[in-house]
């Protein structure tokens, strides 16, 4: 091979080489995180049965029933609350006066019906961002229609517009980027059952949820009907909870990652009612 040859064979092996490393350094931020959370995946369990959990179980070892499944209980004994009325002995002759009933007065009774998510806090993560409402709009999957829920384009969480409200009954359903636009959810994969979880209302005060539940759903490449299926994670449900969406591992939508929290009794700073 001539020198010339070689100088050229040299120079061009040297410059592949240094947009090899020149790739690598760019793709550090993205190839880390990557790697560090698909890692963390099979600690976290897949395809569970979709539960309705009670503030009180959701603050007690004993696992909540699947829905459908009711739990068998011997009746509760019923204790009286009050002593029967005495006999009224009469003289003869003696008609007891009548008794009338107090006339029922009207009183206003305030209902209360909730308040949208304004803020949240998760300290195990040290994450602190606002929480704001969006929509969702309708595109083709696989050639079917399908619902997909817009996420903020910044660092915050959305708040599904049709989910519940915070302190009432209700499935509260919280979405977040966790690669682009803030990467609000970054680490939410990090917290761990038990953690506690606070949500400021637009109501002013603060509702704690504690983490009871932690999936991994598949999604990509997954057919209409498992969609379908992991789509029950954002829909009403008959208790109080909050449930938090976002994407798994880094950088790739593959996965749903999906806590759901219960109202923690044990340590509630506010219910808005008062």
């Amino acid at each position: 091979m001539s020198t010339r040859k070689w100088k050229l064979a040299s120079v061009t092996l040297w410059g592949g080489a240094g947009l090899i490393l020149l790739g690598m350094v760019l793709a550090y931020p993205r190839i880390v995180p990557f790697v560090e959370t698909f890692l963390y995946t099979p600690r976290i369990p897949t395809a569970p049965p979709f539960a309705i959990i009670t503030p009180t179980q959701a603050n007690n070892p004993v696992a909540a029933l699947p829905v459908g499944v009711e739990p068998t209980a011997e009746p509760a004994e019923v204790t009286p609350t009050s002593s029967p009325a005495p006999a009224v002995i009469l003289e003869p002759g003696v008609t007891p006066a009548a008794t009338s009933e107090p006339e029922p007065t009207a009183t206003a009774t305030a209902v209360w019906t909730g308040t949208k998510p304004t803020n949240i806090v998760i300290p195990s993560i040290d994450l602190d961002a606002p929480v704001v409402s969006i929509g969702w709009k309708v595109e083709k999957v696989d050639g079917q229609d399908q619902a997909i829920w817009d996420v903020p384009d910044y660092r915050a969480a959305g708040w599904h517009d049709t989910s519940g409200l915070l302190g009432v009954t209700g499935n509260a359903v919280l979405n977040g980027h966790n690669t682009l636009k803030g990467e609000v959810f970054r680490y939410l994969y990090r917290v761990e059952i038990g953690a506690q979880i606070f949500v400021e209302g637009k109501d002013g005060e603060v509702y704690v949820y504690r983490v009871g539940e932690k999936y991994i759903l598949r999604e990509a490449g997954q057919s209409l009907e498992v969609r379908l299926e992991n789509a029950r994670y954002i829909q009403d449900t008959p208790d109080e909870r909050l449930t938090l969406v976002t994407c798994h591992p880094y950088g790739s939508l593959a996965n749903r990652l999906v806590l759901i929290a219960y109202p923690d009794v044990s340590d509630h700073l506010g219910n808005g009612a008062s």
